[in-house]
């Protein structure tokens, strides 16, 4: 686990409302698309980066979440005057016991006194379905106290326009012309693993760009447009929903794509740009050089290895056992303040003594204890 700020979000819309810090971010112990993801943590305030669920315990615990499915649900929902607000996370605790958790959102009520109100948890649970009030409401959380833990998911009062903070996933096919899939999807972890599953399965690669800097409203209508001459975008709009499953995207086709290009998401209703960012040449075309080729997978990763990493101290623990480390060289490392400058003190002292054997010993480490990262690395 590494403490960082996390995921960057950021809203102009609701900057007012409060949000709460100083999460340690981790990543699932276990975690594959096919199965529940699986934390461990002593005691702290913690966040999943691939859930966003958050948590805060006072003794050692073990959690295994997974997203469920909205659509059994559908109907009651509707019944109570509700509908979805974010993720839907069976949780099941295997040890320990939790003060609090916290299930992410995506909804902006930007200067509505009167929000929480609006907002409730819906349990899924052996006995029934039930939807209940919560303690507190945060710009990208909702907080539960002491909870039960079943199926939950945040839920949105119907019957008034809903914002809500979105994000534009890109995916690029492998093919000789430039072709990305756009999906203009609300702030769901759920979603954006479902459309990283389907868009890899058909050997999509992801483009990561920032997400709209302010929300958008459900159900109203947005074009895509972009600066390349040539480009095809369809549909030519696209209305915003919710679906967790199968969304609908843009597709954007350029034959002869060659050089950086600007993209732009335009409200149709308030005619106003609401994403604007360059796709630039690098972005899309994927040319090995010679010295990239010659250079060693932590050196040419290394960037994003000082950056992402999380187990530092398991990962010094193992460096040492395997004497690619001395005492004072441990004592070096682990003195540092944060990860990132951990990772550049092993960087720096002995990864460049040692040679390509400890690179080499390094990379094993890094498979085992940061299986995750390696894959995205590595683009599986």
């Amino acid at each position: 686990m590494c403490l960082s700020p996390g995921p960057v979000r950021s809203c102009t819309t609701c900057a007012n409302v409060m949000e709460s810090t100083n999460w340690v971010q981790v990543e699932p112990v276990v975690f594959t698309e096919e199965a529940p993801m699986f934390s461990t943590s002593p005691p702290g305030r913690y966040e999943c980066r691939v859930s966003g669920l958050r948590w805060v315990c006072k003794t050692y615990v073990s959690l295994q979440y997974q997203f469920s499915s909205w659509e059994p649900h559908r109907a009651m929902m509707k019944s109570f005057g509700y509908k979805q607000g974010g993720p839907l996370l069976d949780v099941t605790i295997i040890a320990g016991e939790l003060e609090e958790v916290h299930l992410p959102h995506f909804a902006c009520f930007g200067n509505d006194p009167s929000f929480k109100e609006k907002v409730r948890v819906l349990h899924v649970e052996d006995c029934g379905v039930s939807v209940e009030q919560v303690e507190e409401v945060t710009r990208f959380h909702i907080k539960i106290l002491h909870p039960t833990f079943s199926a939950k998911g945040v839920l949105v009062r119907s019957g008034f326009p809903l914002k809500v903070h979105c994000d534009l996933l890109l995916y690029q096919a492998k093919a000789a012309f430039l072709t990305l899939h756009a999906y203009l999807v609300p702030w769901d972890s759920s979603v954006e693993q479902a459309m990283k599953k389907k868009e890899h399965s058909y050997g999509y690669r992801s483009i990561r760009k920032p997400q709209p800097v302010k929300s958008l409203r459900m159900k109203d209508w947005f074009s895509l447009t972009t600066s390349s001459p040539s480009a095809e975008v369809k549909p030519p709009k696209m209305k915003l929903r919710y679906d967790n499953t199968t969304p609908n995207f843009f597709e954007v086709f350029i034959e002869d794509a060659d050089v950086d290009f600007g993209m732009k998401l335009i409200s149709d209703v308030e005619g106003e740009i609401v994403w604007d960012h360059t796709i630039q040449k690098a972005d899309f075309r994927h040319k090995t050089t010679q010295s990239s080729q010659n250079l060693h997978f932590v050196d040419l990763h290394r960037t994003d290895l000082i950056q992402r990493v999380c187990q530092v101290k398991p990962i010094l623990d193992k460096i040492l056992a395997k004497r690619v480390i001395t005492d004072e060289g441990y004592s070096t490392v682990m003195a540092k303040r944060t990860t990132q400058d951990q990772m550049r003190e092993l960087y720096m002292g002995p990864l460049r003594a040692s040679g390509i054997k400890a690179k080499n010993i390094f990379y094993e480490i890094l498979k085992e204890l940061e299986p995750l990262l390696i894959k995205d690395l590595k683009g599986e």
